[in-house]
């Protein structure tokens, strides 16, 4: 999906306001937290809105990179081929991070 560069900026202010919620909200509810007590850190991602909250902490994240990284890659690669194989590339490097990030927080929700 081609977005002009409009678009784009209207989506990072948006997942750039989503991240800093989802930090807020995050941050607020492990300030209580043991970080040495990994059964106490399990249990508070069994609790499902925590788990959701960090996904969507990172979602918007990786999102919110992705459109920026993609904006300096448009502005300073003018070799088309090559801009091509770096999109490829870093569009598969945050998709290999997003799963990594969605079986993570499942394994500990899970287990």
């Amino acid at each position: 999906m081609k977005l002009n560069y409009t678009t784009k900026w209207i989506f990072q202010k948006i997942s750039a306001i989503i991240f800093l919620l989802a930090l807020v909200y995050n941050i607020y509810s492990i300030h209580d937290l043991e970080f040495k007590n990994y059964i106490e850190i399990s249990a508070w991602f069994k609790n499902y809105l925590n788990s959701i909250s960090i996904l969507i902490l990172f979602f918007s994240i990786f999102f919110h990179s992705n459109i920026g990284i993609s904006s300096i890659i448009d502005d300073y690669f003018h070799d088309e081929i090559l801009k091509k194989k770096i999109l490829v590339l870093k569009n598969f490097f945050f998709v290999i991070l997003f799963f990594i990030t969605i079986f993570s927080i499942a394994r500990l929700t899970i287990k």
